[in-house]
């Protein structure tokens, strides 16, 4: 098995066929591993670790470490019986049955699971791409943290300035919150284009959340949108300058330019057009999953869903390469858990929103879950690491939540739950 550098021999030799996997993201990596070791399965991803991106935004308030928010790619894939190459796909050709990366390596397949992700969109707007810091990556997340305590350690009045008021957005405050709410001189101003806040999601929220926000030196500019970004400062298309010493861009999702190479979407810039089995709709040797797919009937480009298609994949390109019919993708419709910093988390199904600090211990359970089921180690040697991670959850989330509504009264008081 191949870590990094040069593919094994052998595999190019292998009279098996060979999967090719480009991306070991949320899709990428559950295919991997449901796909079965009777096939020759190789991942390609730049990067030598998976990183749960729903929690980066706990960096920002040093809830989380880096290393709880990765695993090792390379044990997981091996685990599963495959191959890992940390390496860039810079070229795809279905129709060859190839594809080449950034070192130079030529792999042929005979399937192949394109689950590149998605990149970050600035809309080219002025100034954002040398002004504007993304939050796509525990890499960006902890820069931005690093620009946070600076201006702070530094005495100076704190101006944030965040782009986008969905679900990244509105995370990113309230963890900002959480840390910085007492510093001296703290002004955050969030821009949303749209008329509220979680646009697409129940009006209720955009309500409790600016209410929650009012003790605060939060301000809302909605319906709005970035006219450009400088060193200091953000122009609304409005006219007004907002101050700011730390610009965070948590809007916008770009294609991969390798879709629009491999011939998989009939212009630059565009997801990949996939039927409902996720089976390309220009090559039927490749199959779309995550970010990077445009179903017939768009979903959410949410983690949920990009685990599901990795799963379907897996046994759609295990049925292809077999002559056999293949599944459609049917989305379910999943509650969302919306954590706002200490201040309050959000359940939301539907129209129905359920509010409760307690319900940070929700959300992390779902986090330790996954990284515990995708742990490259026995479920026995890791049920102490799986330990030590829920108790430091329930300490430093959950418990602290708890203690705090205890403080306040009973719970004739106020409720535990609330429902919006």
């Amino acid at each position: 098995m191949s870590r990094t550098g040069r593919l094994p021999e052998e595999l190019t030799m292998h009279p098996r066929q060979h999967i090719a996997i480009i991306g070991g993201n949320f899709a990428g990596l559950t295919a991997a591993v449901r796909l079965s070791s009777r096939h020759a399965v190789t991942v390609i991803d730049p990067s030598a670790h998976f990183e749960w991106m729903p929690n980066i935004h706990e960096l920002l308030s040093n809830v989380k470490t880096a290393q709880s928010l990765r695993l090792d790619r390379a044990a997981i894939v091996e685990q599963a019986g495959h191959c890992f190459l940390q390496d860039r796909v810079t070229e795809l050709h279905p129709d060859q049955r190839r594809l080449l990366t950034a070192d130079g390596q030529e792999l042929s397949f005979d399937a192949c699971i394109v689950a590149a992700g998605a990149l970050w969109n600035n809309h080219g707007v002025p100034g954002a791409a040398r002004h504007a810091l993304p939050c796509r990556s525990i890499a960006d997340a902890l820069a931005i943290e690093q620009r946070l305590s600076t201006v702070v350690q530094q005495g100076k009045p704190l101006h944030i300035v965040i782009v986008g008021g969905g679900i990244a957005g509105i995370e990113a405050l309230g963890e900002i919150l959480r840390r910085y709410r007492a510093a001296p001189g703290l002004s955050i101003n969030l821009v949303e284009a749209g008329e509220r806040l979680l646009p697409g999601l129940p009006a209720v929220l955009d309500a409790d959340l600016r209410r929650l926000c009012q003790p605060h030196a939060v301000r809302f500019h909605t319906g709005t949108a970035i006219a450009s970004v400088s060193t200091n400062g953000v122009h609304l298309s409005d006219g007004t300058r907002l101050p700011s010493e730390l610009t965070l861009w948590t809007t916008g999702l770009a294609a991969p330019a390798l879709l629009a190479q491999a011939g998989l979407t009939q212009a630059d810039q565009v997801w990949a057009d996939v039927h409902s089995t996720l089976q390309s709709q220009h090559a039927s040797n490749i199959f779309v999953v995550g970010d990077c797919a445009q179903l017939p009937q768009a979903v959410a480009k949410q983690a949920f869903n990009a685990i599901a298609m990795g799963e379907l994949a897996a046994i759609n390109v295990t049925r292809w390469l077999a002559g056999a019919t293949l599944k459609p993708y049917q989305a379910s419709s999943k509650p969302l858990l919306i954590a706002f910093g200490d201040l309050d988390t959000y359940l939301v199904s539907g129209e129905t929103v359920l509010a409760s600090q307690a319900l940070a211990g929700a959300k992390e359970g779902v986090f330790q879950l996954f990284m515990s089921q995708m742990s490259p180690r026995c479920v026995l040697h890791n049920l102490p690491a799986v330990g030590d991670r829920l108790w430091q959850s329930w300490r430093e989330l959950a418990w602290p939540q708890l203690r705090s509504l205890a403080d306040l009264g009973t719970l004739a008081d106020r409720r535990l739950l609330r429902v919006l």
